[in-house]
């Protein structure tokens, strides 16, 4: 049970930035932009919330200034993609490349340097349930944050007048634009939104997490929350689900000892015993949620059209009036 409690924990703390990153990629791409840039946006997010917690004293200042880098560079991929008409994934993996090479020069001052994070909040009563209780009832604002924000982006994108707009742009601009749907106007602040969502996910790993700023610290869960994206066919609760799956497999990597002597427990077969020692190996199973990121992708590429996963139509398709 203490393992089961255990990693139920690290999952809650491994899935915010996940949850984040993806439900900021979710509006942006339900408005026809993807963004392929969330990786840099993260990045820029955690330099800059940690470097502004630490000038400012305030944590949540320093994750204001984290959500408001993400939207910077957002705005650059917006300015890019919707009013020059640039191709989305050139722009968006250039956006990943110049995050990265910013927060890797100007990050250098702040290396070994460490912050007073977010304290854990538990709620009472409910953080006394056996298991769960500290797993989900004692966590860190932020954690419940990114829990608190499924509902609302899920109401706003299914629920509201705005959402409906944001869906008809991205499934027909052309047409959202004859009936009178601001087009340009929703997916500039669909993709600041979701810019802004990767920053605060990059601030949540430097503020709420480790507590200190690293290079490149981000380590591919700006990629993981494209997949994601697409592995919950661009749906709030299934990209939940999907975060909580992943960053499960993640946090098993933590107690890999534990789960191999559980696996191996009553097991007194050599062939047996090595393979679980493979399979189990921290160094191995941190590869596995960037192995089931590979698996989605190619799942995408093998339905040929995003469309048939439930995809906004007019996904990476750069309307322009005068062409349409």
């Amino acid at each position: 049970m203490s393992i089961i409690a255990g990693t139920l924990e690290s999952t809650v703390r491994l899935a915010t930035p996940l949850l984040l990153a993806a439900m900021g990629e979710v509006i942006a791409e339900r408005s026809g932009v993807l963004n392929l840039g969330v990786e840099g946006m993260m990045l820029a997010g955690a330099l800059a919330g940690f470097a502004g917690a630490i000038s400012t004293g305030s944590l949540w200042l320093g994750f204001a200034i984290g959500m408001l880098a993400g939207a910077a560079l957002a705005l650059l991929h917006a300015v890019l993609c919707i009013s020059l008409k640039a191709d989305q994934v050139i722009s968006g993996i250039m956006l990943t490349l110049l995050g990265t090479g910013l927060t890797t020069y100007f990050g250098r001052a702040w290396v070994g340097r460490n912050v007073d994070g977010f304290d854990q909040i538990a709620l009472p009563l409910l953080s006394d349930i056996p298991v769960v209780g500290q797993a989900f009832f004692s966590v860190t604002a932020l954690d419940y944050l990114s829990l608190g924000l499924v509902p609302v982006i899920w109401y706003l994108l299914f629920r509201t007048n705005v959402g409906s707009e944001i869906t008809a742009v991205g499934e027909d601009p052309e047409t959202a634009d004859t009936a009178g749907v601001p087009v340009f106007r929703i997916q500039y602040a669909c993709v600041l939104l979701g810019g802004a969502l990767a920053g605060a996910a990059g601030a949540q790993l430097s503020l709420a997490f480790t507590n200190f700023w690293g290079v490149e610290m981000t380590a591919g869960r700006g990629w993981i929350a494209v997949a994601l994206v697409i592995f919950a066919q661009w749906h709030i609760w299934r990209l939940l689900a999907g975060a909580y799956l992943f960053a499960a497999i993640d946090a098993l990597s933590f107690r890999s000892g534990a789960v191999r002597d559980a696996v191996l427990s009553g097991v007194d077969i050599a062939a047996v015993e090595s393979a679980v020692d493979f399979l189990l190996n921290p160094q191995v199973m941190n590869t596995y949620p960037y192995i089931m990121t590979v698996v989605v992708l190619w799942y995408v590429m093998r339905q040929g059209n995003l469309n048939e996963l439930g995809g906004p139509s007019a996904l990476v398709d750069a309307y322009s009036r005068e062409q349409d």
